[in-house]
């Protein structure tokens, strides 16, 4: 993600050292459970634990003949053991195996940063729908056209409804995902026992999911649609946002601190820029879980089809994600309220809204539903 709409706590998450930290916990729960299963000795392991060693350095410099950092990663571990016991590192494994599982770890702390980020702009939300300007009438409209009253408050119990359905399914997916794979090169455990792959993903808090040689991308696409619904609901409320900032309508407007400029050309103007900036930001990711669904077809057993994009969207995901809440809460924060403009709206067509009520009393007096609505069509100066 370029700096402008980067989040630190994400950042920290996919950035190069945390992968690799998270490559070698990986690792490591694979040789406790080959220390289980007795295929390296207690002297081995120990000589493991107490010697491995990450050099990003070293890393890259094999990196560049080989060709596979996964492969180079290994390489790099094993000769930071000053003996012979590095061999059991990665033993029966192929770069899938922890490449994957490595993914699930940071998708499901990716997800933990975004319903911090969640409680937030839900506090926000609850502070608004308990304030007096809320109980202030605003008009409903439907396709854009007057349909009856309401309420500030109706309208932010539903932006609310909207992110507590989005950071629902966000909690229900951190378990969903909680798989991993340490079942080899096809995914049938012919080199790695199926018990011995239990034994090192529960110590990853994970379980085993059934898979070729990779995990099946339908598994992840499940952590960017928890993202999707979050990043929908996010967008919604933006747009309602910049509608009702819309000359004409004039109902609420996001913050326009002393100073800013809305335009070099027309001093009057205070454009909605920061939910138009959410917008464009939530459009993008909708582009992104397109290319999560495409990653989902994979030739065979596996092919690479889906790595060279995965590198950029599963951590833009938690990027866009982060920062479209944070803005949209900063946005809600200091939102303005036009409560007199509204009440004006609704006073203008009141005469016209009120046709639902008097074809319904017709109703209730005997007339026919067609009858009565003919009667209140009839009335109205907007058909």
């Amino acid at each position: 993600m370029i700096p402008r709409y980067k989040i630190q706590k994400i950042h920290d998450i996919w950035k190069t050292d945390n992968k690799l930290d998270t490559w070698l916990k990986v690792e490591l729960a694979h040789l406790n459970s080959l220390l289980n299963d007795n295929v390296c000795t207690r002297e081995e392991y120990d000589d493991i634990i107490n010697n491995v060693s990450i050099d990003k350095d070293r890393w890259q410099e094999i990196e560049t003949v080989t060709k596979h950092d996964l492969q180079a990663f290994i390489q790099m571990l094993e000769e930071s053991i000053p003996n012979n016991s590095g061999r059991w590192i990665h033993y029966g494994l192929t770069s899938s195996d922890v490449i994957d599982t490595s993914n699930i770890l940071m998708c499901m702390q990716t997800l933990n940063v975004i319903l911090e980020y969640g409680v937030m702009i839900q506090n926000t939300l609850s502070v608004l729908i308990k304030s007096d300007k809320a109980e202030s009438q605003i008009l409903a409209r439907t396709h854009g056209k007057s349909a009856e009253v309401q309420t500030y408050r109706n309208v932010f119990n539903r932006w609310s409804n909207s992110l507590y359905l989005a950071f629902k399914l966000v909690r229900e997916t951190k378990e969903k995902i909680s798989v991993g794979k340490l079942s080899g090169v096809s995914g049938n455990n012919i080199q790695n026992p199926y018990a011995r792959e239990v034994n090192a993903l529960r110590q990853l808090n994970l379980y085993p999911t059934s898979c070729s040689q990779i995990i099946p991308r339908t598994v992840f696409l499940d952590y960017f649609y928890a993202i999707l619904k979050v990043v929908l609901a996010v967008e919604k409320i933006a747009y309602d946002i910049r509608m009702y900032s819309m000359d004409g309508i004039n109902e609420m407007s996001e913050p326009f601190t002393k100073g800013q400029k809305g335009s070099s050309a027309m001093p009057h103007k205070k454009n909605p820029i920061l939910t138009e900036n959410i917008c464009g930001l939530t459009r993008l990711y909708k582009s992104y879980f397109n290319t999560a669904i495409e990653n989902c077809t994979t030739l065979f057993e596996r092919d690479i089809s889906h790595s060279a994009s995965e590198r950029i969207i599963f951590k833009d995901a938690g990027h866009i994600s982060c920062f479209t809440l944070n803005r949209l809460n900063k946005v809600l924060l200091g939102i303005n309220l036009h409560t007199d403009s509204a009440l004006t709206n609704c006073e203008n067509v009141q005469e016209n809204i009120a046709a639902q009520t008097k074809m319904m009393t017709g109703i209730s007096q005997g007339l026919s539903r067609k009858e009565s609505h003919d009667i209140q069509q009839e009335k109205s100066s907007s058909v």
